[in-house]
């Protein structure tokens, strides 16, 4: 039977032309905290002395979902692309007065059926570098996919939906990366967005955690502060820097929240991005005028105003 043809999502698509390499892998870098840990453990991840440690590559847990249960036990598809063709089928009917059954067969017309054995493919996860009570984590499918093999869409598909349903999010890069160079691409994870585009931001902030209202509430209180201070733009992270968000004020100052550590707003000047390498409790004990912690305390909101105009 021919395989049925799949047509890839635009945005899968549109990582694929970023890429030069024959070879390709699906994989996903995420800051994990040790608070969440457990959401990851049927992959292996669990939590020792403040620190994310990592288990052998094994198959997404069945009770992830629907690809992870095709991955272990296989699938049959219904080919509704292709003409209804005749099927036999049997039922058994009581006798009459008998007491048993007898066989009874009739001719149907209906699609054709592709069956599709168990892939058994294995996720690994790698810490690439340790956080404050976290780490940046890289999970792979470990199957290399060939462009040039006919059911590259279909695999590539298939690896993508089974990754996003173990980790949440799934994307593409070049099957020869190494870790050293995972890490050093998610060191580039910044986005910028123009000034206006402060619900934009809020939407990107709800779909990373949709379930946690309160903190949606409180981060669109402080975006709605941060953005009558006559900003440049806006700030969002991404990799090891999921979760920051913040404003530009030219190329002088940044002003940068996390949720998920502590109950302050920092500032940096001029040289942000290399500041922002480095974790909370190292900016503190580096002492860098050009860094300013400001607890979010009655009147941060006047004091961030002051900052801004020095």
């Amino acid at each position: 039977m021919t395989p049925r043809p799949v047509k890839l999502p635009k945005s899968i698509q549109r990582e694929l032309d970023r890429i030069d390499a024959r070879k390709v892998v699906v994989a996903n870098v995420m800051t994990i905290t040790c608070d969440e840990v457990q959401r990851f453990d049927d992959l292996g991840l669990h939590a020792r002395e403040g620190k994310i440690v990592v288990g052998p590559p094994r198959p997404p847990a069945p009770v992830l979902g629907q690809f992870a249960r095709r991955n272990l036990d296989g699938w049959t598809q219904r080919r509704t692309d292709l003409p209804k063709e005749p099927r036999e089928i049997s039922t058994w009917a009581p006798s009459w007065h008998s007491g048993s059954y007898h066989l009874i067969s009739r001719q149907i017309e209906a699609y054709p059926l592709e069956h599709h054995p168990a892939k058994l493919l294995s996720i690994s996860a790698s810490v690439l570098e340790d956080l404050v009570d976290a780490a940046l984590v890289r999970f792979r499918v470990d199957e290399p996919l060939d462009r040039a093999s006919e059911t590259f869409a279909a695999d590539l598909t298939f690896n993508s939906r089974l990754l996003k349903e173990a980790v949440g999010e799934a994307h593409v890069f070049d099957a020869d990366l190494s870790d050293a160079e995972f890490a050093r691409i998610q060191h580039v994870d910044w986005e910028l967005l123009p000034t206006g585009s402060a619900d934009r931001v809020l939407e990107r902030l709800a779909s990373r955690n949709p379930k946690n209202a309160e903190r949606l509430r409180v981060a669109t209180e402080r975006i709605r502060v941060l953005d009558r201070l006559g900003h440049d733009g806006f700030i969002l992270g991404a990799g090891k820097f999921l979760g920051y968000f913040g404003v530009k004020f030219g190329d002088r100052l940044v002003a940068l929240e996390n949720l998920e550590y502590g109950n302050a707003l920092y500032l940096f000047g001029a040289d942000w991005e290399r500041l922002t390498q480095f974790s909370r409790t190292e900016l503190i004990k580096r002492r860098d005028p050009s860094v300013h912690r400001l607890p979010h305390l009655r009147g941060w909101q006047s004091a961030i105003r002051k900052l801004i105009r020095w």
